[in-house]
């Protein structure tokens, strides 16, 4: 079972200046990643020993290694404050809600602004993103009075 931290919409809209520095960080250090590893590629499995490919290509790879520890120190940041990360390219990222009684994810990525405007179901993923309306905007609850987390199945 996973804890998780529930949010409210107006409690993740607050916490989205600080969410939105670290998944633009994401998102550029993934782009600087697969730019090297593409270029790791070009150079193939193999570089002869002692050429200025080989050197080239261990180069790449302690670079893609450094990228990768980045990522996940941002990655562990997100989880810190109950944040997951969907797509490290676009920078899609969930909140958890409760929605109705059931546990949903509010939804958002790097170019939404500073608001959120979408949720779905745990399994609905992307394409079942749905509005947040300022009808169905109240009906989103977060953690419960003295609750520091919930149990997730």
């Amino acid at each position: 079972m996973a804890r998780i931290k529930l949010y409210t919409v107006d409690e993740a809209e607050k916490t989205l200046p600080f969410v939105k520095r670290i998944v633009s960080d994401i998102v550029k250090t993934f782009e600087e990643r697969e730019k090297r590893v593409i270029d790791r590629q070009k150079l193939g499995p193999s570089p002869a020993p002692g050429t200025k490919a080989e050197e080239r290509a261990l180069e790449l790879e302690r670079e893609i290694e450094t990228f990768d520890t980045e990522i996940q120190r941002f990655h562990e940041e997100l989880q810190k404050v109950g944040v997951e990360i969907k797509d490290l390219r676009i920078g899609l990222i969930d909140f958890y809600s409760r929605y109705d009684g059931r546990i949903v994810y509010l939804c958002w990525k790097l170019d939404e602004g500073e608001t959120l405007g979408w949720w779905h179901d745990l399994q609905g993923g992307f394409r079942g993103r749905q509005p947040i309306t300022p009808v169905n905007r109240g009906r989103f609850k977060g953690l419960g009075s003295g609750e520091k987390f919930v149990e997730l199945a």
